[in-house]
Formats: structure tokens, C-alpha cells, sequence
């Protein structure tokens, strides 16, 4: 939790000083990296093996 608390009272300072004059209507995350880690919403799928991949196309009928 320090480390949240801490990182989120950096970026308030910065925010707040002359420096962030530029930025505004930013989403910032203060994760630890992991969003960077998984880079999107549907960065799981990778997980899916080949075989599975294989039944859902040809449930949805799609052909090869």
C-alpha cells in the first residue's frame, strides 16, 4: 500500500506544479506495469491452445 500512496502523491505533485503545464484529459494508471504487461483487453486469448482455437472456428462454421 505504501508504494500506491506514494507513487499516487508523486503524481499529485506533479500535477500540480509548473512541469504538467501540457498535459490535461489524461487517464493515467499507476499499476506497477501491469497494464503495460497485458497491453489490452483482450491480451488473455493468447492463452487459448491451437486445438481450442480450431473447435470455435468450426462451431461458428467457418471454413478453411
Amino acid at each position: 500500500m505504501w508504494a500506491n500512496t506514494r507513487s499516487l502523491a508523486n503524481l499529485a505533485a506533479y500535477l500540480m506544479s509548473d512541469y504538467s503545464a501540457y498535459i490535461n484529459g489524461e487517464v493515467i494508471t499507476i499499476d506497477g506495469g501491469e497494464w503495460l504487461r497485458n497491453g489490452g483487453e483482450f491480451s488473455h486469448l493468447e492463452a487459448i491452445p491451437e486445438n481450442l482455437w480450431n473447435q470455435l472456428e468450426k462451431s461458428r462454421g467457418k471454413s478453411s
